[in-house]
């Protein structure tokens, strides 16, 4: 009997240890900035990749804004590129993510530090027909973009009482509607808030991020 139960407490050491390497190695995505490329290496083969970012490039009197938003498929060495238009060495901040497995990871220009918001503030709601399709933020202004499990993304850029915000009215807090987002990958319009999802958002005022892994217990906290 003792010896049977050496045996098993060898099996379970040994199944733990194993599964420790496995953790170890699971892939992860590794993403590099140059001024004129950002690099996104650990992409599972084969996968689609989001570049999505906005900076400000100063002027004289004044500083331009910049939005990108790229899917580009990898070509199954696990290693994609984004090439821009042209060289940015001002603050910009991108949020690279590997649409099949959902890893993903947030990068910025070169010394500029990327700052994480906090989660207050912040709200899911139900909409008319049940389902949790609202983002609640308060802030003036959300670049919003939502990566479901498995597979697609949305994005929307909202203000306060603009067009784009779901409650139409100006309030402090902008108010994002998935159904109204625009497909950067995928075209499925009956889509909703899932456990696995995750939604980033981008304060285009002060570029910076906020990220969220739905679960469960997030998403039966809406209201």
């Amino acid at each position: 009997m003792r010896t049977i139960l050496v045996v098993l407490l060898l099996v379970m050491v040994a199944g733990v240890a194993a599964a420790a390497v496995q953790n170890a190695t699971a892939p992860s995505l590794t993403v590099t900035v140059e001024s004129s490329k950002i690099t996104a290496t650990g992409v599972s083969p084969g996968s689609r990749v989001l570049f999505f970012g906005e900076g400000f490039e100063p002027k004289k009197f004044h500083a331009v804004f910049h939005r990108w938003s790229k899917v580009i498929q990898d070509t199954q060495n696990g290693t994609v590129s984004y090439v821009l238009d042209q060289p940015v060495t001002w603050n910009a901040l991108w949020i690279v993510t590997d649409l099949r497995t959902g890893h993903y990871a947030i990068v910025s220009t070169p010394g500029f530090s990327i700052i994480r918001s906090d989660l207050t503030g912040r709200s899911l709601k139900h909409d008319a027909a049940g389902a949790i399709s609202r983002f609640v933020f308060s802030r003036m202004s959300a670049d919003f973009v939502y990566v479901a499990p498995g597979g697609g993304a949305w994005s929307l850029l909202a203000r306060d009482g603009d067009a784009n915000d779901a409650d139409g009215i100006v309030n402090g807090e902008t108010t994002i509607d998935l159904l109204r987002a625009s497909p950067v990958d995928g075209t499925d319009t009956a889509r909703q808030f899932s456990p696995g999802g995750t939604l980033f958002v981008i304060d285009p005022m002060r570029l910076d991020v906020l990220e969220l892994k739905l679960d469960g217990s997030i998403l039966a906290g809406a209201h």
